[in-house]
């Protein structure tokens, strides 16, 4: 009712409500109102009337449309329920019929795969006993190898220790002697060198002894010379000094006139020329020291130039014998300085060509005994992984190698009647006596590495094969496991147990497609090749 209610307010109000409205109330007021008036509040609620039926006519039709939507939604959904309980029986019932089919198959498949395992099993134990035994040997020639290789250590110490004594001993003996050499030649200079000091001594005693004679000699010239220029400059010095007093005199006459008129002009030039006669004598006092000053100094001046003049003619001398003489100790020190320096070069160089040589020697020795243990321990890591066949005949005999033997006999034969009975063994012989050329060594080498490179590819065949069995055991248990439960994998994936509206999600092979054609190529042709290649790349290494 509400809801009726209020789509009959909206539409009042979309279609002029409020009008309608008002004229509704007010129809009761009106009673005597005109007949045109009365036919118009009819229509409009005829109309009223005939909009409202209207709407209630949609609304019960739309209420009846709901029920219907209602009813088909509880349908559709019973609908589902049913065919959901329906689908589930009719998937369990397909799982047992699948159970049982799938079980009988697997049960064969799996007897034969426990057969096959007894077999590998049975297999597999006689293999551990056979390396089990193969152990026990190489134990045995291990400690026999063991036993024969600390002998060959021993040896091979003992040989060591005896070379290095030796050369300990040589190095001790040449160093002796470089000691020895350079003790005597040490004293020699030292004695050199003593008596050049001496000669030193005397030179400098004779050079100071003239030096004092010059000295007196010079010291009295000098004494003379300055009495002499002393006289001079004193006549010289009465001289100027009876010229300046005249000087004087004449301008105090000068003066004297000056002043008279000055002091009759003014009374302040007076003053002021009293002023100025202070300032002049204290001029002429200043002059006076001045001109005494530098009579000391030219006198000083004439005095040095002497003694620089007499000095410099003696320097000269001295300098001179002093220049030759340094001359010839200085070449005299270059060449002695060039003899120990050519001397100490040469006897660094011997001596650093004997320490590399020692250290080279010893470097020599430890790489050929770090060669000989790793030699050794990897002949004892492979003899631990050789089989027993491998012991016993450790280098395949080849019908090429017998013809090429065959024929080295021959040829070994011919040379031996030709050549004298008795010669130098300069070359390793083998155990038929014959010599071993060094190639050979490399050959029987070459000869267990191919064979090992063999059992190499065997090993990885017989672990593809083992993979592959391992692959389909794993898609048989896979297949088993995919039929025994149903899950979205499974019902997507193909599977010929699944059968929708008669037809199957399996992709059936093509009969007629061609067979893929595959290459066979003979055992003894690949292993030929492969061992020609690995025998030059052993080579090549």
């Amino acid at each position: 009712n509400i809801q009726k209610e209020s789509t009959l307010h909206l539409v009042l109000r979309l279609r002029g409500g409020a009008k309608i409205k008002k004229a509704m109330k007010g129809g009761s007021k009106v009673s005597g109102g005109k007949k045109g008036k009365k036919l118009i509040e009819s229509d409009q609620e005829r109309q009223l009337r005939l909009e409202i039926e209207r709407m209630k006519e949609e609304e019960a039709m739309r209420d009846k449309e709901e029920m219907r939507k209602r009813m088909l939604n509880e349908r559709r959904a019973q609908e589902e329920k049913y065919s959901r309980i329906n689908r589930l029986k009719i998937l369990n019932q397909w799982r047992k019929l699948m159970r049982l089919v799938k079980v009988e198959d697997l049960r064969k498949e799996i007897e034969i795969i426990s057969q096959n395992h007894e077999r590998e099993v049975d297999r597999k134990d006689a293999i551990i006993q056979m390396l089990d035994r193969d152990l026990e040997d190489s134990e045995e020639q291990y400690q026999m190898a063991l036993r024969s290789h600390l002998l060959v250590v021993d040896r091979l110490i003992d040989l060591h220790n005896a070379k290095i004594r030796g050369i300990e001993f040589e190095f001790e003996r040449d160093l002796q002697e470089l000691v020895e050499e350079f003790g005597s030649e040490a004293r020699e200079i030292l004695a050199r060198h003593a008596k050049h000091k001496k000669e030193m001594l005397d030179i400098m005693a004779l050079m100071e002894a003239e030096f004092n004679e010059q000295e007196g000699e010079a010291r009295q010239q000098f004494d003379s010379d300055r009495e002499e220029i002393k006289g001079k400059n004193s006549e010289e010095y009465n001289v100027l000094r009876f010229t300046l007093e005249g000087l004087i005199e004449e301008l105090e006459r000068h003066f004297d006139s000056a002043h008279a008129n000055y002091m009759a002009t003014t009374e302040q030039r007076t003053q002021d020329f009293k002023h100025l006669t202070i300032k002049d004598q204290q001029s002429a006092k200043t002059i006076e020291m001045q001109m005494r000053k530098l009579q000391r100094l030219q006198d000083s001046l004439a005095h040095w130039k002497t003694k620089l003049a007499s000095n410099q003619r003696e320097c000269d001398e001295r300098n001179r014998a002093l220049r030759e003489e340094k001359d010839a100790i200085s070449r005299h020190f270059q060449e002695l300085k060039s003899r120990m320096n050519k001397f100490r070069e040469s006897e660094g160089r011997r001596l650093q060509e004997l320490v590399i040589n020692a250290q080279s020697s010893l470097k020599a020795l430890q790489a050929k005994l770090e060669k000989a243990e790793r030699i050794l321990r990897l002949a004892e890591l492979a003899r631990k992984l050789e089989t027993e066949r491998e012991k016993v005949l450790p280098f395949y005999q080849s019908s090429v190698e017998e013809e090429e033997k065959a024929a080295a006999d021959a040829a070994d034969l011919r040379k031996s009647l030709q050549t004298s009975a008795v010669d130098l063994q300069t070359s390793a012989t083998g155990k038929d006596g014959h010599v071993v050329e060094e190639w050979d060594y490399l050959n029987h080498f070459f000869k267990r590495y191919n064979k090992v490179l063999l059992d190499e590819q065997a090993i990885e065949r017989e672990r593809d094969r083992l993979r592959r069995e391992n692959t389909d055991l794993r898609s048989i248990l896979k297949q088993y496991l995919d039929g025994i439960s149903v899950n979205e994998d499974v019902i997507n994936a193909p599977n010929p147990l699944l059968v929708v509206n008669h037809k199957t999600n399996i992709v059936m092979p093509n009969a007629h497609r061609m067979a893929p054609v595959s290459t066979v190529i003979e055992g003894s042709h690949v292993h030929m090749i492969g061992g020609g290649l690995q025998g030059h790349q052993g080579a090549s290494i």
